[in-house]
């Protein structure tokens, strides 16, 4: 008994299947080379290749299973492609048309696939239902470009498109109801965008106008599944969290580190999800040209680099993280400028946070750079101008110390007669502290010497003091 017993136990091992083969045979596709590629946030990587014979027809197979996701194979000689889905079950053939892969695919031994392609199929043909009534409806619109849509023309069309869109609703749902589980459901919730309900009545019988906004922020990812590595390997993850992150909340560093933290809670039942997430928000925010967004930065590198929680990092990277988070720390916007004590032209000590003015302009220039020579009149422009009325002092930092005669002299030539100051032999750290690292570099702080802007142009003072100025009265 225990030996039949064994026997079959060694049956069934040596009868499962392994690995990944997948076997292709794409008529008219021609001889060369084929690539199986794979979705991955915002990019495409190349997972296998393989040689496509006379016959259309070529093998992608190894030993270890493929990371489940939507992949793509990509045919010679134009790189047409068309997309597959690896799911659990990575055995499995594919045959079609070159020229029209979608239309003529049948795959066999794979449902997850033959319920795929039934889905991009009926999506062809609803395509094929809507263009020509799309086509009369624009032809409405350039024949009365003010009054086509209250037409009983238009008013017909706009009907037959919009149950053209409901039976697609109807067959995502459908599709949702009989197969829970499956890698296309999935990508169907997660790009599904919340329904916002009517917003409710205050006592008053107002409507608060941020309901709908709040709504739909608070509601966003309720469909993701985020138990789920495979969503990363599609197109739907990357493109969700980019709109939610740069278009969907306040684009100010406290609001987005609120929504980051939160969302990033959610990544944590996937390694992958949560990788990719943190990843892209301290990069993305890193290199972000919108003033004030390195404090997003900085957060994520304390709060998830520096802390050991980045395990796809190596002990390099998190150090170059670290250090270049602990830098910009010093000049982040909203928090007090780093203390400069520097001596002036005629060897007097002048102390930045000691400027009584209203507002204080730390300006960072050398006078033989050619950006510097366009910008420093702007600046004396302004100065000028303002001085007295936005109580504005200039504290003007030479940053070449190797060429102090042309220092003094450009003072004098153009009668900067504000305070310019020089550290050559660098012991306040300026650059460090201030991230200088290319001039010019304007700082602009308030009465208490916080910082309110940075690195704007010469042309941006008068508007940001005096914004600022009606924020603070």
């Amino acid at each position: 008994m225990f030996t039949l017993l064994l026997l079959g136990s060694m049956s069934m091992a040596f009868g499962q299947k392994t690995g990944y083969q997948i076997d292709f045979n794409i008529e008219g596709c021609q001889a060369g080379k084929v690539v199986l590629a794979y979705y991955y946030g915002d990019k495409q990587y190349i997972k296998d290749s393989t040689r496509v014979d006379d016959k259309g027809r070529f093998v992608f197979k190894g030993e270890k299973a493929l990371d489940q996701g939507i992949y793509i194979v990509v045919m010679p000689p134009d790189n047409k492609y068309f997309e597959v889905i690896i799911d659990e079950d990575q055995h499995f053939s594919v045959n079609s048309v070159f020229a029209t892969p979608i239309k003529s695919m049948k795959v066999t031994g794979n449902e997850e696939n033959v319920r795929f392609y039934s889905y991009l199929k009926f999506l062809n043909d609803q395509k094929t239902k809507s263009e020509p009534v799309s086509k009369q409806m624009e032809e409405l619109q350039k024949a009365d470009s003010v009054g086509y849509r209250e037409s009983p023309e238009f008013k017909k069309l706009q009907k037959q498109m919009t149950a053209i869109d409901e039976e697609v609703k109807d067959y995502k749902n459908k599709f949702i109801t009989d197969y829970p589980k499956a890698l296309l459901t999935k990508v169907f919730l997660a790009s599904k965008d919340p329904e916002v309900p009517e917003a409710p009545k205050n006592e008053d019988g107002s409507i608060d106008s941020t309901f709908a906004w709040r709504y739909f922020k608070d509601h966003y990812w309720d469909l993701v599944d985020f138990s789920d590595d495979r969503i990363i390997r599609t197109p739907v993850y990357h493109s969700k969290l980019e709109r939610f992150m740069s278009k969907t909340i306040y684009q100010v560093p406290d609001s987005i580190i609120k929504e980051a933290t939160l969302l990033i809670e959610k990544t944590k039942e996937s390694k992958e999800l949560f990788k990719y997430t943190v990843f892209w928000i301290t990069s993305h925010f890193e290199t972000s040209k919108q003033m004030g967004m390195d404090a997003v930065f900085v957060h994520m590198a304390k709060n998830y680099y520096m802390t050991g929680q980045a395990f796809w990092a190596d002990s390099s990277t998190v150090a170059k993280i670290g250090e270049r988070a602990q830098k910009l720390d010093y000049s982040l916007i909203g928090k007090v400028a780093p203390n400069l004590i520097m001596n002036d032209t005629a060897g007097k000590i002048q102390i930045l946070h000691a400027i009584p003015k209203d507002y204080t302009i730390a300006y960072f220039w050398d006078p033989d750079c050619g950006h510097c020579k366009k910008v420093t009149p702007k600046v004396k422009e302004f100065y000028d101008a303002f001085k007295d009325e936005l109580s504005v002092e200039v504290y003007g930092v030479n940053t070449n110390s190797k060429e102090r005669e042309d220092w003094l002299k450009y003072i004098i030539d153009n009668k900067l007669d504000w305070i310019n100051v020089e550290d050559p032999e660098q012991k306040t750290a300026y650059k460090y502290l201030y991230d200088i690292y290319s001039t010019p570099v304007i700082y602009l702080l308030d009465k208490d010497k916080k910082i309110i802007a940075k690195r704007i142009g010469a042309e941006d003072l008068e508007n940001f003091i005096r914004h600022h100025k009606k924020k603070s009265s």
